[in-house]
């Protein structure tokens, strides 16, 4: 007979639950009186199963973790782009077979280069995460948050019509440019732009999160123009 190794086995939790009802099974199963070479064959197999059931959960919840690592940014904890899309998709989804509406806000910190440019990257950094925690704090947990690179981030306001996302938005926008850091002795404040896209059945994830980008842009270009005429007076 060939030697199977459990090591080759496949990880699932169906397979898993198997092997624990075939050795609940055996243990049910054995009389009360065996032979010695017939108690080890038994002994043999119960610890074979068991061991295949543990390898198989180690594999498990490595598999999870692996995933985990793939749509999380390491910085902030928060979800990267893929993980962000993936949880938009679902949102889209629902919109699509329910007839669910929400919105997307879309953030860029503004002059984020000039922070790393005059007091470093490591400073930066803790701007990110600042920015994180922030926006952590200013959601529902049902509401999805992610860094999409650099100094973007986005959340997707789930079940939320246009003028409460709006308003939503504008909340979010005062905590963050009301917040910032002290490094170093340093006070660093935070600066941000947001654009809103309301989202519903026939919107897909490439073309909204292009319009909550735009619409961040034009943001953007008014808060720079309304400063520029702030200094010109």
């Amino acid at each position: 007979m060939a030697r199977i190794d459990v090591g080759d086995l496949v990880a699932s939790p169906e397979l898993s639950a198997k092997i624990g009802a075939i050795t609940n099974q055996l243990l049910e199963d054995l009389p009360d009186h065996t032979g010695d070479r017939e108690q080890a064959l038994i002994e043999r197999a119960l610890r074979y199963a068991a061991e295949a059931e543990q390898r198989m959960a180690d594999q498990i919840q490595r598999i999870m973790q692996l995933e985990n690592l793939s749509s999380t940014d390491g910085l902030t904890g928060l979800l990267n782009r893929r993980g962000f899309e993936n949880h938009l998709a679902l949102s889209l989804a629902r919109a699509r077979r329910y007839g669910e509406v929400g919105a997307i806000a879309y953030l860029d910190l503004d002059d984020f280069k000039g922070v790393n440019d005059s007091y470093g990257h490591p400073a930066g950094d803790e701007v990110l995460k600042a920015v994180a925690r922030t926006l952590t704090g200013a959601v529902r947990q049902t509401d999805i948050v992610g860094r999409l690179g650099g100094d973007e981030f986005a959340v997707v306001l789930v079940g939320t019509v246009w003028q409460d996302a709006a308003k939503r938005a504008r909340t979010i926008g005062w905590r963050l440019n009301a917040t910032g850091i002290v490094y170093r002795g340093y006070d660093i404040p935070l600066r941000v732009s947001i654009g809103v896209e309301p989202y519903g059945p026939d919107d897909d994830i490439a073309d909204l999160i292009s319009r909550a980008d735009m619409a961040m842009y034009h943001a953007k270009r008014r808060r720079q123009s309304g400063l520029m005429h702030t200094a010109a007076e």
